[in-house]
């Protein structure tokens, strides 16, 4: 398997969370199966499977911007205390994401047949997909900076820049990402 920035093993912010992950599923299926119908219990299981959902997508996205980019604490720190995002800060890691998403795509194209390899690439790549919506979902949530104006490199402008579907970050006078 190939990754962008490996993190280092001995990396301070040693969290085994694929370990976490697992738990934290095991409790929402756990959950889900007793969920009550149509009664006042119900509302309160909701609740907390809705909590547990945001626990699971804050675990995910602390993983793989660990690997995209291990040294970042400011975000790995904005994440864990669930504080605003900077929207450049976002921007650079929804690319990095993406690049490692097609990155998982090859090595998954080049397997043969090993199942076990097979699943976990498909896990992986699903869990970048949820980080990167769950960045920029936040920082569109949290931030007045999620459609912004800022001076553009190539119109030499200062236009109008959204977040494309895609997770570019492009000017929408010429059209050029913000970040190349």
């Amino acid at each position: 398997m190939s990754f962008i920035n490996q993190p280092d093993q001995n990396q301070t912010f040693d969290v085994n969370f694929d370990q976490q992950i697992d738990q934290i599923e095991n409790e929402i299926r756990r959950l889900q199966a007793i969920l009550p119908v149509d009664d006042d219990e119900s509302v309160s299981v909701a609740g907390l499977l809705d909590d547990l959902f945001v626990q699971l997508h804050t675990i995910i996205t602390l993983k793989c911007v660990t690997i995209v980019e291990p040294e970042n604490t400011s975000i790995i720190n904005a994440v864990q205390n669930q504080q605003a995002l900077n929207i450049l800060d976002v921007a650079k890691l929804a690319q990095l994401m993406s690049v490692q998403i097609e990155v998982l795509h090859q090595d998954l194209a080049q397997l043969d047949g090993d199942t076990r390899v097979t699943a976990i690439l498909k896990q992986t790549i699903a869990e970048f997909f949820i980080a990167r919506q769950v960045l920029v979902d936040t920082v569109i949530n949290d931030s007045s900076e999620a459609d912004n104006f800022c001076e553009c490199s190539t119109c030499q402008q200062a236009t109008y820049h959204q977040f494309t579907a895609a997770f570019d970050y492009i000017c929408t006078q010429c059209e050029t990402a913000f970040f190349k």
